[in-house]
């Protein structure tokens, strides 16, 4: 019985209790919002209901039980607890694979602001509720298959979770899944994760990089997101250390804790942030302090923008210091101003706050005004190398202006977008021998979150930017099957020349030259030997575009989320690497640009060949490292 003891030194507190199943007991406590439900299932459960506590007056409480939903369609264990916050129920679980047939502790413990879901031990979900479950003339009832079943009010949380308790390590891996050798497109382990905004901080030792830990693609508190800020940290970009949640949410009210900075000084960690309400008031900024940038003490700070901007926006602090030693913050909202009709606009923009000590600040109004149609979001601005660099995103895709000073002006480059659109919402942070290191999210398709994205900054002479794969973060790799070089010309159409089929990721590596500028070449990725569906990863020289595109898409299929523009060199020998996944394809260029696209379909790599079309191209020092498989 130790799993349902919650794994506290105290014995977890029984108020009700059920030895066997296919029983029942009432009971009538009210409207609680802290309680525990543990039990065992038996060896050979099989699909149908477990346990359930609910009240006879409204046909509500929890209910758990082995089955599906149409969020997962998998055969699953599944905690349901309504509160009278929402019409429908929050939904916990873990495809019943991940942990097999056999007996299992199971462990719903709500304390409040957070409900999460134990199986032998291990945290499996959570989800951040409100409101109250009513549990009057209620009666709790255990289902054939389960025994001694727990039913307690103000029960203690777990002092442990996941792979920190002691000894769990092999059986969380097995129903968390294990963690991977690098942290290059890395998600947290469990169900329905993902890595959301990213904000990297460098405390001139340790490289620490803060996002938003997501659950269920920002559904989680129904639709809310519940985010908070997880963290992971290395000093070299190879070993890496995965710490406990650091900003987090510890009321009801919290929505979410959203996307900011961190500032070091003086020995204390400032987290920035603000706090998104439950009930659609304008957000609060505030901020966090902590010793030794992990464990973060939320303070009752508000820093409080004028009614000039848009207060239910207001989001994504970024902390710097200038030459002179001011502190400065910029803010996400919009200029609220007059239109040329009477009609209230509201323009997106930057706030500019100005501080001496980090505490009080002093708003000077909108620092850029970019005229897009919606809100530059997750700002960053720095020095490097006697340029100043500001970056912001709009619709997710990141962008950037430079100056010589940062009053301005903020000039527009000719290539002013990093990366593409699904590679979101990217901060940079420095790194020792004067490099400079950007972290973003891969993002999904329909829903927020994904994989997290490293990339090294490239300073160019005119002060233009580029991006380049992170050294450290290559994948282990086999030894490189070299490929013969090969020339394909066709002046009036299309050819091609297959390389080959791969059954695992790989990274694929070659230099080509055109022959011909208004030509296209490039290779492509295909489920079958016969490519009649698949990715065309192509380079257009005159275009200077790189793009992904599905192979024979129509013109206007192209898809300009997957595309980028202004890529210099194409009319020369061009270097390319490819990183080439199951689910994405993730590119550099000349060691100065990058692109990352998600490839839809299983299996859609195995069949490689090199194309070209309407000219004549020369592919050279090919070769296909296949990726370790772990």
């Amino acid at each position: 019985m130790s799993h349902l003891q919650g794994n506290t030194e105290a014995p977890l507190y029984a108020d009700l209790v059920i030895e066997q199943g296919d029983a029942s007991q009432p009971f009538s406590w009210g409207r609680v919002n802290r309680f525990a439900i543990g039990f065992e299932i038996a060896a050979g459960a099989g699909e149908g209901e477990l346990v359930s506590a609910v009240s006879s007056a409204i046909g509500r409480g929890v209910r758990i039980y082995v089955g599906s939903t149409s969020e997962m369609e998998a055969l699953s264990l599944i905690a349901e607890m309504h509160t009278d916050a929402r019409t429908e129920p929050l939904s916990l679980s873990i495809p019943w694979a991940r942990i097999g047939d056999g007996r299992h502790d199971v462990l719903l413990h709500d304390e409040g602001h957070a409900v999460r879901l134990y199986v032998d031990g291990i945290l499996v979900d959570e989800d951040w509720p409100m409101g109250t479950v009513d549990w009057s003339d209620a009666a709790v009832r255990a289902y054939a298959g389960t025994a001694n079943i727990i039913l307690s009010r103000d029960a203690a949380a777990p002092e442990a979770e996941g792979a920190e308790l002691e000894g769990q390590a092999e059986l969380a891996e097995r129903y968390l899944g294990k963690e991977p050798a690098t942290v290059q497109y890395w998600r947290p382990r469990g169900m329905r994760t993902g890595v959301g905004d990213c904000m990297p901080f460098f405390d001139g030792t340790t490289f620490r990089l803060y996002y938003l830990y997501d659950r269920r693609g920002h559904a989680s508190k129904w639709g809310l997101g519940a985010h908070q800020w997880g963290q992971i940290s290395t000093k070299d970009f190879i070993h890496w250390e995965h710490h406990p949640i650091a900003v987090g949410i510890t009321e009801e009210g919290e929505g979410s804790i959203c996307t900011g900075s961190v500032f070091l000084k003086d020995g204390i960690y400032y987290a920035y942030y603000a706090v998104r309400a439950v009930d659609g008031s304008p957000a609060r900024l505030t901020y966090a302090v902590s010793e030794d940038g992990i464990r973060f003490a939320k303070t009752d700070a508000e820093i409080r923008l004028s009614a000039r901007f848009t207060l239910s926006s207001v989001r994504d602090p970024h902390v710097f210091q200038d030459a002179d030693g001011t502190y400065h913050m910029l803010v996400t909202t919009s200029l609220v101003a007059p239109g040329l009709g009477g009609e209230v606009n509201h323009q997106g923009c930057l706030v500019h706050l100005v501080s001496d000590n980090l505490t009080e600040w002093e708003e000077r109004g909108p620092f850029i005004v970019p005229g897009y149609h919606d809100e530059p979001e997750c700002s960053d601005i720095f020095e490097w190398n006697g340029w100043y660099y500001l970056i912001f995103s709009n619709d997710g895709l990141a962008r950037y202006r430079h100056s010589r000073t940062m009053a301005g002006p903020w000039l527009r480059p000719a290539m002013d977008v990093l990366d593409c659109v699904q590679w979101r919402v990217p901060k940079t942070a420095p790194f020792p021998e004067d490099r400079r290191i950007a972290a973003g999210f891969l993002s999904s398709p329909g829903q927020y979150a994904g994989e997290l994205v490293f990339r090294e900054l490239v300073q160019h002479a005119d002060g233009s930017l580029g991006l380049a794969f992170v050294p450290e973060l290559r994948e282990a790799s086999g030894p490189a099957l070299s490929i013969d070089s090969c020339t394909l010309a066709d002046f009036n159409g299309f050819v091609s020349r297959s390389i080959g089929a791969f059954q695992s990721d790989y990274v694929l590596a070659f230099d080509v030259t055109a022959q011909y500028p208004n030509m296209y070449f490039g290779f492509s990725v295909s489920g079958a030997a016969g490519f009649a569906d698949g990715h065309d990863v192509r380079f257009e020289p005159s275009a200077r575009k790189v793009g992904v595109h599905r192979i024979r898409a129509r013109s206007l299929q192209e898809d300009e989320s997957s595309s980028i523009y202004h890529v210099e060199g194409l009319t020369e020998k061009v270097s390319v690497e490819a990183v080439v996944k199951s689910g994405w394809i993730d590119l550099c260029v000349n060691g100065s640009r990058t692109l990352i696209s998600r490839i839809d379909g299983a299996n859609g790599h195995l069949h490689l060949r090199f194309f070209a079309q309407f000219g004549s191209a020369a592919f050279e020092g090919v070769s296909v490292r296949p990726l370790a498989v772990e």
